[in-house]
């Protein structure tokens, strides 16, 4: 039995997974999840787009682990002006980065300021949004030239994506907290 959706025949089970992210390691080769993830690949896209000032930005749904009220933050001395400090979440302490400030972009005064954990475990880090995070699709066709994206971006948020009249990038998490990593441990050699 299968289950016709639009154009495509799909196995029943790849028809209730359709629209579910899954990563690549989670899906056994030839199961109705790699299924899935290779009908993404060439059909739409989902991800939860967030707002920077004006700054359009997405990540995939398993790259962040919760959205919070911005919490108390424990400012460290010495420390660069983009890095807000520790915050406890859940008795866990994870750092807080200020992403308008590192990317000297103005902060939208009328957003509330959210605070976005992003990444899991060990590697979460937190970083300040404007306001909620949206639900974004997106197919290939709507990719936007490479040379849109601005260059301070290139090397965490190599896409861009038109929406309607927005431009989005869509940003890699691994390498933004990489790249947040290897500055704040410069800055703090520096420091001292």
């Amino acid at each position: 039995m299968s289950v016709n959706i639009g154009d495509v025949l799909l196995a029943p089970t790849a028809a209730l997974l359709r629209g579910f992210d899954f990563s690549p390691e989670e899906a056994a080769p030839g199961s109705a999840q790699a299924h899935a993830a290779s009908l993404r690949e060439t059909s739409a896209q989902s991800r939860q787009g967030f707002r920077i000032g004006a700054l359009n930005l997405m990540i995939g749904y398993t790259d962040a682990s919760e959205l919070a009220e911005l919490a108390p933050l424990h400012r460290l001395p010495r420390a660069p002006h983009w890095f807000l400090g520790m915050s406890n979440l859940h008795g866990v302490l994870v750092p807080v980065f200020d992403l308008a400030r590192w990317l000297g972009v103005e902060r939208s005064a009328s957003a509330k300021p959210m605070l976005l954990v992003l990444a899991h475990g060990l590697d979460a880090a937190g970083i300040v949004i404007d306001g909620l995070l949206e639900r974004l699709r997106w197919s290939r066709e709507q990719l936007a030239d490479a040379a849109l994206v601005p260059d301070g971006l290139a090397e965490i948020a190599p896409r861009a994506v038109l929406l309607g009249e927005q431009l989005w990038f869509d940003l890699e998490v691994s390498a933004l907290l990489s790249q947040l990593e290897t500055e704040l441990r410069d800055a703090s050699v520096t420091a001292l």
